[in-house]
């Protein structure tokens, strides 16, 4: 498939390059070598293996298909525009002529996208082109909207892409200079396709076409279909190639069912090769970057993957897609596939009333004429039919951690309470509530690999550095806090002598005024999240059951206690009760924080709702306050005693766990004798000093500034100077 561009503007000759050169880097896939041509305002682009841009008369020409230029000529000199689509042939053309510019797609021609962008017209022939051409990249919300609820895509004129519209099959668009915007896009309706309706068998025949042909296999009858019509016109000296997906570990088993419909065949007729796909290696970044946007269904993952698995074993790869569910999108995968794996993906299914009984009767006929009995008969076995449909519930089982975080901080919309009730039940689910959980998550990852990269805006950085020192003042002295960075904290860690390690590794290589103020009184700060992490306390919230009482709760005052979600307003309730957090979230509803805070107390306080851009598992668990965590903080200065100097230990003024956040300062653990100096703890904790995000830095050290010694500013040995009165 070739890569076809235009740009149509009248601004300057180094803005119109940088344009070009952008869309023509975006469509490099799809050819090594490009020409250009000009005719008027137009400048058009094409990229293949031998670009060719014809000119025909005032008019500049280039092409994606197969297309007799004499013939196109002399409809388009009789009939105008609308003469460039028609006959059997499927292209797809940009013409560019003194008026502008021209686009037509006739039949199943490759696509083919324009957009406005600061008053030019760019045409492309793939939607991130244009983006990396400076079309500005938001999503559709109409398109999104639409396809998360059916799963439709591809039908009509829109796209993804909002403000990106595309050429529809049989369709011409002209665009010519406007009065009032600058340039005028007229959309022609699509010409209706003249002929008699095509049967089934002339549908599977004409997709076995050319060159070295493949069979995806395909379950129950339509897949039988597929198979004995391959079969039956192509006999291959080496067998035809027949690729079925296996997943290993997950319940489908798609080796039974292959064995099944295969086995009878002569062993010369045909060469399985089962492909292995695992459930935690789907690749869906690279499947969407190719395909350029989302697609509702995982068959067109698998046969993206197959097909990109297969490239150079054969040239086309003949599918049952199309058969049940959305059929807009398979042009588009079979031309994305086609342009970077050289693989032509064929759906003759994709045009045919399927639900039709008369097409149902044609089929199984030329099943029966084509295959034996025994392999009609596997085919015809539901069980063992529907082994070869992707298992798609078990799928989202391994990626579930990601398909809960792109429903907890989605990029579209907000948190999709919905769709986490899905997750939470999803053995039990129906198909319907599982399926659109997969087109979320595609919608989310296209999100994120797609259209972010050309939005423009710097990505928060998947981990910040420590904070440097601060000063603060309290209790009457300056104190310096250090933020000291760890690595991961994950459950069954030994966090006394983990973070006793870290402290001393701190105090050998600190510098000259650390080193100082360790042999002055300091404080250790210990945040209680990472504490309760290693504890394995930390609770992904799949594995929580909101009740009803909590979630009315989290309806009457959640917000206003901390505790926004369900599943945070469960934990609370498992460790403060009801009756206490009932009385809490009264008072908060009431407006009396500080009274809902004192009835809530430190534990409650202390449970931390996931967070965006918290340490995993954090990002997608509820972490409740840690365990006896006054034993805890007497470990950590029993392992420090071993590990630091005698000196610095000796000045150690207390340990300290503590939860810090919007809600201020919880001090839920302490060592060493004495009260806690509660006063001071509470002003050191005041900013957080370990941080909102992932900067790892689970451990503070509070460190005493020295004090400042009135220096005398006369000479050595003279009277001191009288004070002013």
């Amino acid at each position: 498939m070739a890569g076809l561009a235009a740009l149509l503007s009248f601004g300057s000759d180094r803005n119109s390059t940088d344009t070009l050169t952008a869309l023509s880097r975006a469509l490099a896939p799809r050819g090594s070598e490009e020409a250009r041509g000009v005719c008027g305002s137009a400048k058009l682009l094409i990229r293949a293996a031998m670009p060719i841009v014809h000119r025909l008369d005032v008019t500049t020409l280039i092409v994606d298909g197969i297309v007799e230029l004499s013939t196109l000529a002399h409809r388009y000199a009789e009939r105008g525009p609308l003469g460039l689509v028609g006959g059997a042939d499927p292209y797809t053309l940009i013409m560019a002529d003194p008026d502008g510019l021209v686009l037509a797609r006739n039949g199943d021609g490759p696509p083919l996208y324009y957009a406005r962008s600061r008053g030019a017209v760019l045409v492309a022939s793939e939607p991130t082109a244009l983006l990396a051409a400076g079309v500005p990249a938001r999503p559709d919300p109409e398109t999104v909207a639409r396809f998360l609820a059916v799963g439709s895509c591809d039908e009509g004129a829109a796209t993804f892409f909002d403000g990106i519209r595309r050429v529809l099959p049989h369709q011409v668009v002209e665009i010519s200079a406007g009065h009032t915007d600058g340039w005028l896009v007229r959309a022609h309706p699509p010409v209706r396709h003249r002929g008699h309706p095509v049967t089934g068998r002339m549908a599977l025949l004409g997709a076995v076409g050319e060159g070295r042909l493949g069979v995806l296999l395909g379950p129950g009858l339509p897949g039988a279909a597929v198979l004995g019509t391959a079969l039956s016109e192509r006999a291959e000296p080496r067998g035809l190639p027949v690729y079925s997906v296996n997943f290993p570990g997950l319940p489908a088993d798609s080796s039974a069912y292959a064995s099944a419909l295969l086995g009878p065949l002569p062993d010369s007729s045909v060469r399985h090769r089962a492909l292995p796909f695992f459930a935690d290696e789907i690749d869906v970044d690279g499947f969407l970057t190719d395909v350029g946007e989302p697609m509702p269904d995982l068959s067109s993952y698998l046969a993206w993957a197959v097909a990109r698995a297969t490239g150079g074993e054969v040239d086309a790869l003949l599918g049952a897609g199309g058969w049940s569910g959305p059929v807009g999108h398979l042009p588009r995968l079979a031309d994305r596939v086609a342009s970077r794996y050289g693989v032509a993906l064929r759906f003759p299914y994709r045009d045919l009333e399927t639900t039709d009984e008369a097409l149902r009767a044609e089929l199984r006929g030329l099943a029966e004429r084509t295959l034996p009995p025994v392999s009609l008969r596997a085919a015809g076995a539901a069980p063992a039919a529907a082994t070869l449909e992707p298992p798609l519930r078990e799928i989202m089982l391994r990626l579930r951690a990601e398909t809960i975080s792109a429903l907890l901080y989605p990029r579209h919309g907000g948190t999709d309470h919905d769709g986490l009730a899905v997750m939470q039940h999803l053995p039990t689910a129906n198909e319907a509530d599982v399926a659109r959980l997969w087109r979320r998550y595609l919608l989310e990852r296209w999100l994120t690999t797609v259209l972010a990269p050309y939005e423009r805006v710097p990505d928060v950085p998947a981990s910040r550095p420590a904070p440097g020192p601060v000063v603060i003042a309290a209790a009457g002295q300056d104190w310096t806090t250090h933020a000291v960075v760890t690595e991961p904290i994950a459950a069954g860690d030994r966090i006394a002598d983990k973070f006793a390690w870290y402290v001393a590794e701190f105090a050998h290589g600190a510098d000259k005024h650390a080193r100082q103020a360790l042999r002055r009184p300091w404080h250790l700060l210990v945040a209680a999240k990472p504490v309760a992490v290693a504890q394995g306390l930390s609770r992904a919230i799949w594995e929580i059951e909101p009740g009803s009482y909590a979630r009315a709760l989290v309806r009457l005052a959640g917000p206003a206690v901390g505790l926004a979600d369900p599943w945070s307003m469960q934990v609370a309730l498992d460790h403060g009760g009801t009756t206490r957090l009932g009385l809490a979230v009264l008072c908060a509803r009431l407006g009396r924080r500080a009274w809902s805070e004192r009835i809530a107390g430190p534990l409650v306080r202390s449970v931390c709702p996931p967070r965006e851009q918290a340490c995993p598992p954090a990002h997608l668990a509820v972490v409740p306050p840690p365990r006896d965590a006054d034993r805890v903080a007497e470990q950590i200065v029993a392992a420090l005693r071993k590990t630091l100097p005698d000196d610095v230990y000796a000045m150690l003024a207390g340990c300290a766990v503590v939860g810090a956040g919007d809600g201020g300062m919880r001090l839920l653990g302490w060592s060493q004798p004495g009260e806690p100096p509660a006063g001071l703890l509470e002003r050191l904790c005041e900013r957080n000093p370990f941080g909102q995000g992932d900067e790892r830095t689970p451990l503070v050290l509070a460190l005493a500034a020295p004090r400042r010694v009135a220096q005398s500013t006369g000479r050595k040995g003279a009277k001191a100077s009288a004070r002013r009165r």
